[in-house]
């Protein structure tokens, strides 16, 4: 008799216990919106920085090359379980360091004057663009499928 009610109290005891972790681990959605949320407010303080590309000021740059290197650490920090989710993150990391390196690197030629090492830094900032365009694609349908 004592061990049935010992059962009876454990059962529902350990059932919670296991929908309290399984409700703790973070979702594919939580997951998603941290990484969609990282790539938002840098993309929107890059793009206020410099104006949506049209600013040219040093400062700004330099700030917005910061603001990149800032997303690459906040992504990196966040703890993704989804193996996919995984690689859009690693993905961002990488495009967010590219666009920070030839930023620097397109200042550094602005300053040296040198046009080749301009040229190198404005195709390394394509890339990026065209990495950017294809993780966020990635991601959101990645993200929003059922």
């Amino acid at each position: 008799m004592r061990c049935l009610r010992r059962c009876a109290l454990m059962l529902p005891l350990s059932a919670a216990i296991s929908f309290l972790a399984v409700s703790c681990a973070p979702t594919k959605s939580s997951q998603c919106s941290q990484i969609i949320q990282i790539a938002n407010e840098a993309g929107s303080e890059a793009s206020k920085l410099t104006d949506a590309g049209e600013n040219k000021n040093r400062s700004a740059l330099l700030q917005a090359a910061d603001t990149m290197e800032q997303a690459a650490q906040d992504m990196k920090a966040l703890e993704t379980q989804d193996k996919q989710l995984q690689e859009y993150q690693a993905g961002f990391i990488r495009m967010y360091r590219a666009y920070s390196q030839a930023t620097r690197e397109m200042l550094k030629a602005r300053k040296d004057h040198s046009l080749s090492a301009a040229k190198v830094a404005r195709e390394e900032v394509q890339q990026a663009g065209r990495l950017e365009k294809q993780l966020v694609t990635g991601i959101n349908n990645y993200c929003h499928q059922s």
